[in-house]
C-alpha cells in the first residue's frame, strides 16, 4: 500500500509579512468579507457626538410637527431666562388646560397626563429651586385644575389621578422650602384643600405637609377638625349616613392626623367619634398590638361588626397576635387550627405546625390534608393541596371530585393543572377538560383560545393517559365534543389552526 503523501504545514499556512500578520490573500483568492459596522445605541452619549447644532436642527424639525415636545423645548428655554419667565410660561399653559371645556377622548388622556406630569417636574424641580414661592404658586394652580380636567374625562387608567395625588405631595413638601412660613395659616391652607378635595388629589398632602406644619401647625390642625366636629349635628339613626363633609370625614382625617403623630388615643377618640366605631376595630386593634397593648386590642377584636367576610381573616390574624403578645400559646394555636379549618389557609398551618411538640406535627400535617381532602370548597382544597404542595392528595381529590370543580375558576384549575402534570397526567387532563368545556358549554367566544389552549394541553398528555374502566381516551373525549359542540364553528377553527 503506498505512504500516504506528506503535507507540509508550511503550504497549509498563510505566507507572514514582516510584522506577523497574514499576507493579502492571492488574486485568485477570494477576499474576506470586512465586518460590518456596529449600529449606534441611541444614548445620550451618542447623540452628544452629533454636536449641539446638529442636535437642535432635529429638534426644530421633529417640534415642527410636534406640540408637546415644542412645548417642553420652550420650557427648557424659559428656565435659561430666570424663575421669572419659566413660571409665567408654566401659568400659561396651566391657565389655557384650565380654559378647556371639550370632553378629552381616551387616546389623549395618557398624552395630557404626560403633560401635566411635566409641568409638576418642572415645577417642583428647576422652579422650586430657584423661586420656592412661585413654585408653590404655581402647584396650587395646577392642583386646582383637578375638577376641571375630571368633568371632562373617563380616567379609566388612574394615570390622571395619580399626576394630581403626587401634585398634592409635591405641594405639601414644597411648603417646608417657604422662608418664614407661617405654620398656622399652612393649617388652615391643608383644610380649605380638604373641603376642596372631590376626587382624592390630597391623600398625601398631609404626611408631606408634616415637617412645614410642625408641631405647631398639626396642632392646629387638630383644633380646627374638632371644632368643626363638635358643631356637627348627631344623627337620630345609629346607621345614618353622614355625608362627605359630616362627621365621618372629619373623623378620617383626624385619625391620619393622629397616625402622623403616633397617637394612639387621639386615633381611638377621632374612630369613635366618627361613628360606627366596631367596623374599625382592626384598624384600632393593629395600632394597640403595635404600641404594647394587646389586652386592649382583644377588647376592641371582641366587638361585632358588620363588615364582610374579607375582614374575617384579618381580625383573626390580629387576634391570634394580642393572644401570642400575652404569652396565650395553646388559645392562639387553637385559633389558628380553627381557622386553617375554616379557609385552608397555608399562612395559619405552617406556623401552627411549627407550634407542636416534636413528632406530633407529622400526624397534625396528616389530619390537615384529610381535612382538606373533604372540604366542601373543592376548589378550595384544590389550590391549598397543589400549593403545599401535596400532589398525591390534589390527585387524590381531582380522581373522585373532578365533576364537582368549577369550571370557571381557572384562576385555581389552571395552575393545579400545570402542577400535577408531570407525575399525575390523567387528573391534569381531568382540569383542563373541566376548563375547555365549562368554556364551551357557555359558548363564551371570547374565552375559546384558552380553552384551545387547554385542549391542546390534552394531546400533549394523551400519550400518558392510562387505559382504566370509566376514564375517556382522548380520542372518546374529542369525539364527544364535536357531538356536543360541534357548531361551535370558532372554537373548532381555533382549535385547526396550528395544529
Amino acid at each position: 500500500m503506498p505512504p500516504r503523501a506528506r503535507v507540509s504545514r508550511s503550504r497549509l499556512a498563510l505566507p507572514l509579512v514582516a510584522d506577523g500578520e497574514p499576507a493579502a490573500p492571492s488574486p485568485g483568492r477570494p477576499k474576506p468579507k470586512k465586518a460590518a459596522p456596529r449600529s449606534r445605541t441611541l444614548s445620550a452619549e451618542a447623540l452628544e457626538q452629533l454636536g449641539a447644532r446638529r442636535l437642535a436642527e432635529l429638534l426644530m424639525a421633529q417640534a415642527q410637527g410636534d406640540a408637546a415636545l415644542a412645548r417642553t423645548l420652550r420650557l427648557a428655554l424659559a428656565g435659561m431666562d430666570g424663575s421669572g419667565r419659566l413660571a409665567t410660561e408654566v401659568e400659561k399653559r396651566l391657565r389655557t388646560i384650565g380654559r378647556s371645556r371639550g370632553f378629552i377622548e381616551w387616546d389623549k388622556l395618557r398624552p395630557l397626563a404626560r403633560e401635566l406630569d411635566g409641568l409638576r417636574e418642572t415645577i417642583a424641580g428647576s422652579l422650586a429651586a430657584a423661586d420656592p414661592r412661585a413654585a408653590v404658586a404655581q402647584m396650587r394652580l395646577l392642583l386646582g385644575l383637578t375638577g376641571n380636567v375630571f368633568e371632562r374625562s373617563d380616567d379609566g387608567s388612574g394615570a390622571l389621578g395619580e399626576v394630581f395625588r403626587q401634585a398634592g405631595a409635591d405641594l405639601g413638601r414644597l411648603w417646608a422650602l417657604l422662608p418664614g412660613r407661617d405654620p398656622l395659616m399652612l393649617a388652615r391652607e391643608v383644610l380649605a384643600l380638604w373641603d376642596a378635595d372631590g376626587y382624592g388629589e390630597t391623600d398625601r398632602l398631609l404626611e408631606a405637609a408634616a415637617p412645614a406644619l410642625g408641631s405647631e401647625g398639626r396642632a392646629e390642625l387638630r383644633r380646627l377638625l374638632e371644632t368643626r366636629l363638635a358643631a356637627q349635628p348627631r344623627s337620630r339613626k345609629s346607621d345614618a349616613f353622614e355625608g362627605w363633609q359630616g362627621r365621618f370625614q372629619i373623623s378620617f382625617r383626624l385619625r391620619d392626623l393622629a397616625d402622623l403623630e403616633g397617637d394612639v388615643g387621639g386615633y381611638i377618640a377621632a374612630v369613635e367619634a366618627g361613628g360606627r366605631a366596631e367596623n374599625f376595630a382592626c384598624d384600632v386593634a393593629e395600632r394597640l398590638i403595635a404600641r404594647g397593648r394587646p389586652e386592649e386590642a382583644l377588647g376592641w377584636l371582641s366587638r361585632p361588626s358588620d363588615r364582610q367576610e374579607s375582614e374575617a381573616i384579618r381580625r383573626t390574624d390580629l387576634r391570634i397576635a394580642a393572644l401570642e403578645a400575652l404569652g396565650r400559646h395553646e388559645e392562639a394555636q387553637a385559633l389558628r387550627w380553627d381557622a386553617f379549618g375554616r379557609w385552608l389557609t397555608p399562612q395559619h398551618l405552617r406556623p401552627y405546625l411549627r407550634g407542636l411538640p416534636d413528632f406530633d406535627d407529622v400526624e397534625a400535617e396528616e389530619q390537615a390534608m384529610a381535612h382538606a381532602l373533604a372540604h366542601a370548597d373543592r376548589d378550595l382544597a384544590l389550590s391549598f393541596l397543589t400549593g403545599w404542595p401535596r400532589l398525591d392528595a390534589a390527585n387524590r381529590l381531582v380522581r373522585v371530585h373532578h365533576e364537582e370543580m368549577d369550571g370557571r375558576d381557572y384562576g385555581r384549575l389552571r395552575p393545579a393543572a400545570e402542577a400535577l402534570a408531570e407525575r399525575y397526567p390523567a387528573a391534569a387532563t381531568l382540569l383542563h377538560r373541566a376548563l375547555a368545556e365549562d368554556v364551551l358549554r357557555r359558548a363564551s367566544s371570547r374565552q375559546y383560545t384558552y380553552a384551545v389552549r387547554d385542549i391542546r394541553s390534552c394531546i400533549s398528555l394523551a400519550p400518558l393517559l392510562p387505559t382504566e374502566p370509566g376514564f375517556e381516551s382522548h380520542e372518546v373525549f374529542l369525539a364527544r365534543l364535536r357531538r356536543e359542540h360541534g357548531r361551535k364553528a370558532g372554537f373548532w377553527a381555533l382549535l385547526e389552526d396550528g395544529s
